[in-house]
């Protein structure tokens, strides 16, 4: 379907936020999942044309869709960057089955590592605008404060709702105070209580997927319990 750029912000450094205008349409999708962006007549262009990013927006939110990505100097990045706004471009319905699961089976824990917060941003807009009952632990590092996109908004909604935790890492900030290791074993025993009683969801990296997806396999988890997202569209 057609849309136009309706909006771009930057969230964090070199991290840009853009919000589509759907033109009185909606897209329904699952909070975690995926969808593909095609722009018409950029002024830069690759051989991969198109890129596939995660919704941001919760799907309560109508008419709109939101994405975040890191600046990159890729012909599509640059060209997203300098587009004016009101540009068509044309969105593609995604999916993808990195979703919540049922309401209230296991507690969640979600391990963001850079832009790989992205689905998770919408994962829990949608989980408090509609009063879920998910008790959700989400560790979320970065290398600096100002590198962690949607950072105060996480901060906000930890701080005034009890069924969210939100535990940081800074891994490269010397003015950082707080936690400053990477996400392994050791971490997550220090803030998961109980790790094998959770359901793990894993964005970020490909490495930092692969790592972590290691580290809970040492602890037992089965496949069942564990969701990476493998996809690289950052």
């Amino acid at each position: 379907m057609k849309a136009e750029i309706k909006k771009r912000e930057e969230v964090a450094s070199e991290t840009l936020l853009v919000v589509f205008d759907l033109l009185g349409k909606n897209v329904e999708f699952k909070p975690g999942q995926f969808f593909f962006v095609e722009l018409i007549d950029p002024p830069y262009k690759d051989e991969k044309g198109g890129r596939h990013f995660s919704f941001v927006n919760s799907p309560r939110e109508k008419g709109v869709i939101t994405m975040a990505t890191r600046l990159r100097d890729s012909a599509f990045k640059r060209s997203l960057a300098e587009m004016p706004l009101g540009s068509e471009v044309v969105i593609v319905d995604g999916g993808g089955d990195f979703t919540l699961p049922d309401e209230g089976e296991k507690p969640l824990v979600l391990v963001a590592g850079g832009i790989g917060i992205a689905p998770f941003i919408s994962m829990t807009r949608y989980v408090i605008e509609a009063g879920l009952d998910y008790h959700i632990s989400l560790l979320y590092s970065n290398r600096d404060r100002q590198s962690a996109a949607f950072l105060e908004e996480l901060e906000d909604r930890a701080k005034n709702n009890e069924h969210l935790e939100l535990i940081l890492t800074m891994t490269d900030d010397p003015a950082w105070e707080g936690e400053t290791r990477k996400i392994d074993r050791e971490f997550i025993s220090d803030y998961v209580e109980d790790p094998g009683s959770n359901t793990f969801f894993v964005a970020g990296p490909p490495a930092m997927n692969k790592a972590v997806l290691s580290e809970l396999v040492k602890f037992g988890i089965g496949k069942e319990d564990v969701k990476v997202s493998d996809f690289a569209g950052y």
